[in-house]
């Protein structure tokens, strides 16, 4: 069975999206689940969508 990563509230936060995307790489991992909270508050709403596309 293949793992699943989770992630969920980024809130517009790159810096962190990148940090928890290197750590799902490094693990092998190949499939992501978002749960939403992608962006409102943070100020890097339009990185986020570039990482996440």
């Amino acid at each position: 069975m293949q793992s699943v990563a989770v992630i969920t509230d980024i809130h517009g936060n790159a810096a962190a999206l990148e940090a928890v995307l290197q750590d799902i790489l490094g693990r092998g991992l190949r499939q992501i689940v978002c749960l939403g909270d992608v962006v409102g508050i943070g100020p890097d709403t339009d990185r986020v969508f570039e990482l996440l596309l």
